[in-house]
């Protein structure tokens, strides 16, 4: 069977574009060669290779591109609705929703949740977004074994990730403030509501 070369077409602007082809690049099967360029209307790849191999990607590219569409959604005023299932697959980590919106609106943009906290809300970069979700990821297994509870967890997370603080010294700081103190296991945990406790520790760490 012969080599052959073909061109496709995905219509898409701005960081639309940039998002969907580094998806593409990360996820496409094997064909001999592959080149994507990034044009102000869109996508325009050349795919050279079998034709079987070209007519699989080409397919299993379109229903990426489409799954990636419906997944996120452009609303009015640079909000953007986002699929918490298209984070947990593009970054391959699980994370609570809650944590990444309250780093989010902490950091200074808008942020939320829809009522069963299947989609977020946000004016934030896509990119930052699945940074965040790798860092709390890190966070939550770094302290896995040293803090006791969700809300103590949450906070810790938080914290680390806001003020780009190690887990160990929020931990430290936390407990010297009294906002944290130890169980019978030598495990942190947290002695009031989190984001209340979140804004005395960030209050006393900015005035120091």
């Amino acid at each position: 069977m012969p080599l052959i070369k073909r061109f496709f077409y995905i219509p898409c602007r701005g960081e639309e574009c940039f998002k969907l082809a580094e998806l593409i690049r990360e996820k496409i099967p094997s064909v001999e060669y592959v080149d994507i360029t990034i044009e102000e209307d869109g996508l325009y790849i050349t795919m050279y290779g079998y034709k079987t191999d070209i007519k699989y990607a080409w397919e299993y590219i379109r229903r990426l591109v489409s799954s990636y569409k419906s997944s996120i959604t452009t609303l009015r005023g640079g909000i953007k609705r986002i699929k918490i299932e298209y984070l947990v697959e593009k970054t391959r980590k699980t994370f609570p929703p809650i944590v990444l919106v309250e780093i989010l609106g902490r950091l200074g943009y808008r942020a939320g949740l829809n009522q069963d906290k299947t989609e977020i809300y946000t004016d934030a970069p896509t990119e930052l977004i699945e940074e965040i979700v790798n860092k709390i990821w890190e966070v939550i297994n770094a302290i896995k074994y040293d803090v006791k509870g969700t809300t103590s967890k949450y906070f810790v997370v938080v914290l680390s990730i806001v003020l780009k603080m190690e887990p160990e010294q929020v931990l430290s700081r936390a407990y010297s403030m009294g906002i944290m103190d130890k169980d019978e296991e030598g495990k942190y945990r947290i002695k009031k509501e989190w984001r209340k406790a979140l804004n005395e520790f960030i209050s006393e760490y900015r005035n120091l």
